[in-house]
């Protein structure tokens, strides 16, 4: 029995009463048959009730429907051992209020005798509040482990691991319970204990300050997973103690893609660096034959037509600057030849055109000139298979009838691909119009869709007109 001062004695029992009014639980008293015999005001308000309406009724009434059997054999167990102990140890008790609504309690039973005949005193606290706060805990920690990012939590002074979330399980491999027995230093073999010092210090100094940091951290496997860490202190619990909260993200993929982001640019940037350079031959080779080939072929015309009227001590010098030229002009192809690519790669239409003319060079002795304009490298392939052997023919043809000492050859790129051979000749001889070769490259227009016609000039000479459209369905 509890001890109380002689001050007082002299309440007699109404100090024990008084005192189970005073206490903030709910207080039942029942007998064994299960009947209340007493209830505090703090009873009657948890049930929604009076007191004086508790009393008279079974503890089953406030207890859910499900529960009212296992309780009735409960309380005559309780009976036949008594003793000062909580009810329904590891179990979520519910209580049910008058009006039907149940909460959860935890619930204390104490042995009491008066008379001779045993009572029982039930103490009841609501525990809403806290079984609610626990749920909420609950449902914090739920998302924690539902998130792909790996949380630790450790303890500022001993940087020990209070915390881990599944997200850090599946990142490192190790259980939880085998986290809480280790520090940051345990996973990153990089790092020391000043360094962690350090970091806590600084984030110590500023609370409200973040710092972010890049890492490999040591899977138990003993593999290595990179990861990008965001630090920040927590709130300073009650007994004085700080955590620090980082955040881990696996950034192996992400630092995958920037590696294949950082290939593909430098890829692109060497491909555009070829295409420059692919275009700066090209254009070089095209000034080499349209300008600087023509010039000396002029040039050398000019000398080879002043020959005749010179005194031999002067020819053999003039004949020696022809061959030269001649000479020059032959290193000069083989430049462009050089600079230029022939098949499918850029330049080669363009090559095999400059293949053709050079070809007829030695029948019409003397080489043609050829222009271009527009982009060459974009006929579709059956045009350009039916272009080369027109191109070829109408050189042919020049070579045979025309008796030219000029040819120009024109190639124009626009919505339709337009060749015009163009000579300074007889004109078109009969037995050309009436030949098959002419009626070839007809055949060869209309097959694409396309029109053919030659005609002679005014004062001699004769222009060759082969059109057809630039792109073709397959």
């Amino acid at each position: 029995m509890g001890t109380r001062s002689a001050r007082l004695e002299e309440f007699g029992d109404d100090f024990g009463w008084s005192m189970l009014e005073a206490v903030p639980d709910a207080m039942i008293m029942a007998s064994t048959a299960g009947d209340i015999v007493f209830a505090n005001e703090r009873a009657g308000t948890m049930f929604a009730t009076s007191s004086t309406d508790l009393v008279g009724r079974i503890v089953e009434d406030l207890l859910p429907e499900s529960m009212r059997k296992v309780h009735r054999a409960d309380r005559t167990r309780y009976r036949a051992e008594p003793t000062v102990r909580p009810m329904g140890v590891g179990l979520d008790l519910l209580a049910l209020r008058l009006d039907g609504t149940a909460f959860p309690v935890e619930i204390s039973l104490s042995p009491v005798w008066l008379g001779g005949e045993l009572y029982v005193l039930v103490a009841v606290r609501d525990i809403t509040a806290r079984v609610q706060a626990d749920d909420r805990l609950h449902r914090v920690l739920k998302m924690l482990d539902a998130t792909d990012d790996a949380m630790f939590i450790f303890d500022a002074d001993t940087l020990r691991y209070s915390f881990v979330n599944a997200g850090a399980e599946r990142l490192v491999g190790y259980s939880s319970d085998e986290l809480r027995t280790m520090t940051p230093l345990h996973l990153n073999p990089d790092a020391t204990d000043a360094d962690y010092r350090t970091m806590v210090a600084t984030l110590l100094s500023d609370p409200t300050r973040s710092l972010v940091r890049r890492a490999s951290l040591l899977r138990r496997d003993g593999s290595e997973v990179p990861v990008e860490k965001t630090y920040q202190v927590g709130v300073t619990g009650s007994d004085g103690s700080t955590w620090v909260i980082g955040v881990a993200r696996n950034i192996g993929e992400r630092l995958a893609a920037e590696a294949e982001l950082r290939a593909s640019q430098e890829a692109l940037q060497e491909a555009e660096r070829e295409v420059a350079v692919g275009e700066d031959r090209e254009r070089i080779a095209r000034d080499l034959h349209d300008t600087v080939i023509q010039r000396l072929f002029g040039e050398g015309l000019r000398l080879e037509a002043v020959v005749p009227r010179v005194d031999e001590s002067v020819r053999g010098r003039i004949e020696s600057v022809v061959e030269g030229l001649d000479q020059t002009i032959k290193e000069l192809r083989m430049a462009i030849f050089s600079l230029q690519s022939t098949g499918a790669a850029p330049g080669g239409l363009r090559g095999r055109l400059l293949d053709e003319v050079t070809a007829a060079t030695d029948a019409l002795e003397f080489e043609p000139r050829l222009q271009f304009d527009g982009a060459v490298e974009s006929i579709d392939d059956r045009v350009a298979e039916h272009l080369i052997p027109v191109l070829r023919e109408a050189l042919s043809n020049v070579a045979r009838h025309a008796e030219a000492s000029q040819v120009r050859v024109a190639v124009k790129v626009d919505d339709q691909v337009t060749l015009t051979v163009t000579d300074d000749g007889v004109g078109v001889p009969d037995e050309v119009l009436g030949g098959h070769g002419l009626a070839n490259l007809a055949d060869r227009a209309r097959a694409l869709g396309g029109t053919f016609a030659i005609s002679s000039g005014p004062v001699g000479g004769s222009t060759l007109v082969w059109q057809v459209p630039t792109y073709h369905p397959a």
